[in-house]
């Protein structure tokens, strides 16, 4: 049996969102005005060299201040929240793997507590009141 989703859940559901798409809507806007995308890549291109075939590399560190900046908007916003959260949950995966195989422990730990809260909104993301989803019908039960 279903139960109701009270205030404090939507509240409490509402600011995990919008707190962690600050965190993925601020790492995009830093590598974009702070570092620069190309001054990044080559940071990215450098720190993973010989590691990664450069095949796979190249596409994933151009295409990763944008994947980071829209994911925050959208996380933020609560737009296309099923897509957004499980788009969210593979760049994490992907992350977690880079940093596992340049043997950076403290990253892995953090993108593990990144994986646990998207995990969290995407299986409560029926909690999803506050949302732009929510406001133009789009409902995940």
């Amino acid at each position: 049996m279903n139960q109701p989703i009270t205030k404090p859940q939507q509240i409490a559901y509402f600011i995990l969102r919008i707190t962690l798409g600050v965190a993925f809507f601020t790492f995009g806007a830093s590598k974009f005005f702070n570092q620069g995308i190309a001054n990044f890549a080559d940071f990215m291109m450098d720190r993973f060299a010989g590691l990664l075939p450069e095949i796979l590399l190249v596409p994933f560190v151009w295409v990763l201040p944008f994947a980071e900046l829209i994911l925050g908007l959208f996380l933020i916003l609560g737009l296309f929240s099923m897509i957004t959260l499980t788009g969210t949950g593979l760049l994490i995966t992907a992350l977690t793997f880079g940093a596992v195989l340049s043997g950076d422990p403290a990253t892995t730990a953090n993108n593990l507590i990144y994986a646990i809260i998207t995990f969290f909104l995407l299986w409560n993301v029926h909690a999803n009141s506050w949302s732009v989803d929510n406001k133009i019908g789009r409902t995940y039960e």
